[in-house]
């Protein structure tokens, strides 16, 4: 998965186009990546987020182009940061999460979370908004006191509640690049 987010990148900032799967050749010979999977695609600016993208469920035929999709909308979509430059190439780091579980659980349940281990999904019951914090996503979010600060400064909400969201815990599968 890794070396997929490499390729668009080296892909992205040689050419400054996004390209089309078939121009990528990671994607040939690797069976996972013809499958479908859930997974979120973050990158990382001299050790602080600088974009991150991805999907609670499988919304494209192949996890190939979840991550091409993912890591162009990192790149230069994510409306919390300006785009990517090609003077910050060099100091792009990155890291790849697949989710591999999701447990529909309670806020009593969620407050005993270990943000190491454990990342959450909390969706609003009208679905109006959703909001994922990954596992071990931030030095920041050691505490679920961290954790649901964050969780309701995404959805500008401070009062979580079982009556108004739904939460997940959710585990994942994770591989990153060499930090810059």
């Amino acid at each position: 998965m890794k070396q997929l987010v490499q390729e668009i990148l080296d892909f992205y900032f040689l050419k400054m186009r996004a390209p089309d799967i078939s121009e990528l050749s990671e994607i040939k010979n690797t069976p996972p990546l013809s499958e479908k999977w859930a997974c979120f695609v973050t990158l990382y600016f001299k050790w602080e987020v600088r974009g991150s993208a991805g999907n609670i469920k499988e919304i494209h035929e192949s996890l190939a182009e979840e991550i091409l999709a993912n890591t162009l909308e990192a790149i230069s979509k994510d409306s919390r940061f300006s785009p990517l430059k090609l003077e910050e190439k060099e100091w792009i780091s990155y890291r790849v999460d697949h989710i591999k579980e999701r447990t529909m659980i309670d806020l009593e349940e969620a407050r005993k979370l270990d943000p190491l281990k454990h990342g959450i999904i909390a969706i609003k019951r009208d679905y109006e908004k959703l909001a994922v914090i990954l596992p071990n996503i931030s030095a920041k979010l050691l505490l679920w006191n961290d954790l649901i600060t964050v969780i309701g400064n995404k959805l500008s909400d401070s009062k979580l509640g079982d009556k108004n969201y739904i939460f997940y815990k959710i585990e994942t599968d994770t591989e990153r690049s060499e930090v810059r």
